[in-house]
């Protein structure tokens, strides 16, 4: 019989070279439409983390052993992120200035004349881009959220069950750039203060460090550029082909197209956003890449809960 304790509890065992995880999903997560959705995505980073050394011999098994393992993955791709700044190289300054600069430009020349140019609807450069708008409607229509379910599940799901680690590990980190990117822009939006362009306060009307909580308020950057880019980005460089790249890259900008013709957005907010999400995508790439591990994995099933068994 399964008491309350045990639905609670966290499986983790070691058998003929294999270590079995498993964990339950919270009653209070299942709720509700945006708990189940968290929920979901927590077990689906942690069926797809892999751990970072040779299974160790548990002698008192507890949810501290699976969490401590979860973060050593999820959680290293994370600190290497947010301490890149202390490792810039050269040219990273370089392509960091050139992103100020640039963004700089759009917000003091570019953004208003861009925005107009999209209400009038007549400039040579913006119906070949209302038109690339279309497919960005519907990356809107669904959500982000539900965009990011609907790519990285199946890729998860997949690369278990076929034993493809490249198709398990890029769902994962395509899970984790969505999230950290997401996390970076909400903290700009928040702390840069924006107005929106259909507030009609112009390109200008910045409220730096005031963290209003207001849509209106929540122009810079674009948090649908940045989940759009995050997404592609290792898609596109996991699979490093131009059949891959064309696609992924056309859908992301169609994203940033669609937030200008809507006018939720100046065009340095979707500049600045694509960027975050590029630059995120590549950096967990890039780290993946450059720390290849050894890799089989099976998935659990049981009574109120999901896991992977791992083989090292």
């Amino acid at each position: 019989m399964y008491n309350s304790s045990m639905r609670k509890a966290r499986l983790n065992m070691r058998t003929h070279g294999q270590k079995i995880c498993a964990t339950t999903i919270p009653q209070n997560l299942r709720q509700s439409k945006h708990g189940r959705f968290w929920a979901i995505m927590l077990c689906g980073l942690m069926l797809a983390w892999q751990s970072p050394g040779p299974a160790q011999e548990l002698q008192n098994p507890s949810k501290q052993n699976l969490f401590r393992s979860f973060a050593a993955t999820v959680g290293g791709d994370v600190s290497h992120i947010f301490s890149s700044p202390f490792r810039i190289k050269q040219k990273d300054g370089w392509r960091l200035l050139a992103l100020t600069a640039t963004t700089a430009l759009f917000v003091t020349s570019l953004d208003k004349r861009i925005d107009q140019d999209f209400v009038e609807r007549d400039d040579f450069y913006v119906k070949p881009a209302i038109r690339l708008a279309q497919i960005g409607d519907v990356y809107d229509k669904y959500s982000a959220e539900y965009v990011l379910a609907g790519l990285s599940f199946p890729m998860l799901a997949g690369g278990l069950i076929l034993k493809d680690r490249k198709l398990a590990t890029t769902g994962r980190l395509m899970i984790e750039s969505f999230l950290i990117a997401g996390a970076i822009t909400q903290l700009g939006k928040k702390v840069s203060g924006r107005a929106r362009p259909y507030t009609g306060d112009g390109p200008s009307a910045f409220a730096w460090f005031k963290f209003s909580g207001t849509e209106e308020r929540r122009s810079f950057p674009s948090g649908h550029a940045t989940g759009a880019f995050a997404l592609m980005t290792v898609l596109a460089k996991q699979y490093d082909s131009w059949w891959v790249e064309i696609p992924c890259y056309t859908l992301a900008v169609s994203v940033a197209m669609q937030r200008l013709d809507t006018h939720r957005h100046w065009g340095a907010d979707v500049v600045l956003g694509g960027a975050i999400g590029y630059w995120v995508g590549s950096t967990l790439v890039n780290r993946h890449k450059q720390q290849p591990s050894s890799w089989s994995a099976k998935p659990y099933i049981g009574v109120d809960r999901i896991g992977v068994a791992w083989s090292f």
